[in-house]
């Protein structure tokens, strides 16, 4: 037996009940594999959730096929090697994501020559603002669907059946939040537009600014673009729902590494765990947080920037121009504090999911490979000491 201390860690060669051990620690798998749920229940816990964004064309499956695993004699779903084809939720996503970015594309002739410093054409840059963050999740949203990324998180997790419980009921009550909140945005921001008259056309250039229009191609124009701002909106709900859901799962697979890897030091500081299985588990969450970031890096990254400027756009016209927004009458006062509310709340929690996922990363990256450094200086000094 040979014991290398190396910051109060000792790892423990055992040769001669290494396989002993073995079977002690495959009978501990299998029963901690009894209490845990497969990629499948994972995902089929979020269906209230993935199957409202379905509506609205944020999220679709790929071809996928059942392969059986012989080693535990059950099939497993994989998307590898599978061509990509063309199916009813993928075309419907990319026709949306298309008709987002046209819309996109129209507010830019918002502007007119005659705009010239004041509360309109800040307002103006933050509507802006605003439409391309919705455009930048929609495709978030269609990148995590077409990679097969965000399904992909969802299936490699390995949770306990009463976390899969909970999640089921925590997808429930964030469908049902994102809805009311979509239709509370809806009352607040679009019955304006049709109670107001001509006093809102600038939000629907070129129509009605650049292009006149008859009363009734007006009306038309107005529900084209209510529908427009509901698909937005609810990228933005939901997106960060979806965010939250999948950074919620990767810290708590975190926060059980940590756990498991706590528990096998014993109480001299012996580590008596399986090097290989904490850094295959370790390596498997790297990559969790690998495909998570190919589509998470989008919607925070715009989230970002889009909520800030909005924050200080919005901020700086209420303080500097408050005869011409928040004091103008009850209904603008309500548009603003609203649209100002709903950006701090979608700022505020773009940054905790990346530092919450960024703390727990580090944390188990720190103590994985603190013990891969014993066990290299074990291997070290056992090498050394034979050829001595």
């Amino acid at each position: 037996m040979e014991q290398v201390n190396h910051s109060e860690i000792i790892v423990t060669e055992r040769p001669n009940v290494e396989a002993s051990e073995e079977s002690n620690t495959s009978l501990t798998d299998v029963e901690e594999q009894l209490q845990l749920a497969d990629g499948d229940a994972v995902l089929k816990c979020f269906s209230p959730l993935l199957n409202s964004m379905k509506v609205f064309g944020l999220y679709f499956t790929q071809a996928s096929r059942r392969i059986h695993d012989a080693s535990t004699s059950t099939s497993r779903t994989t998307d590898s090697q599978v061509p990509t084809k063309w199916n009813g939720g993928r075309i419907y996503a990319i026709v949306i994501l298309l008709v987002i970015w046209l819309h996109a594309a129209r507010m830019l002739s918002i502007f007119h020559m005659t705009d010239k410093f004041g509360s309109l054409l800040l307002l103006k840059l933050a509507a802006i603002s605003a439409v391309w963050l919705g455009a930048l999740q929609y495709t978030a949203c269609f990148v995590a669907s077409q990679t097969g990324n965000l399904e992909q998180v969802f299936t490699d997790a390995v949770l306990p059946k009463s976390d899969v419980a909970r999640y089921h009921r925590l997808a429930i009550i964030h469908t049902i939040l994102c809805w009311v909140s979509v239709l509370a945005d809806t009352n607040v921001y679009l019955l304006p537009l049709f109670i107001m008259g001509h006093s809102l056309h600038s939000s629907m250039t070129p129509i009605g600014v650049h292009v006149f229009v008859t009363d009734d191609q007006l009306t038309l124009a107005k529900v084209m673009l209510a529908s427009l701002f509901i698909f937005a909106d609810f990228a933005l709900f939901f997106s960060h729902s979806v965010n939250y859901m999948v950074t919620s799962i990767l810290c708590d697979q975190f926060r059980a590494l940590n756990k498991d890897f706590h528990l096998a030091i014993g109480g001299r500081g012996e580590f008596q765990g399986s090097i290989r299985e904490f850094r295959r588990r370790h390596q498997k969450l790297s990559q969790s947080v690998h495909n998570a970031d190919q589509f998470m890096m989008i919607s925070n990254v715009a989230g970002f920037f889009c909520q800030i400027v909005n924050v200080i756009l919005i901020a700086y016209c209420s303080i500097f121009f408050r005869n011409e927004t928040v004091g103008k009458d009850a209904m603008s006062a309500l548009i603003y504090v609203c649209w100002l509310a709903t950006t701090l709340f979608g700022l505020t929690l773009t940054a905790y999911q990346g530092i919450a996922i960024n703390h727990v990363v580090c944390a188990a990256q720190s103590d994985v490979l603190l013990t891969v450094m014993c066990v290299t200086l074990l291997k070290v000094v056992c090498n050394y000491s034979s050829y001595l």
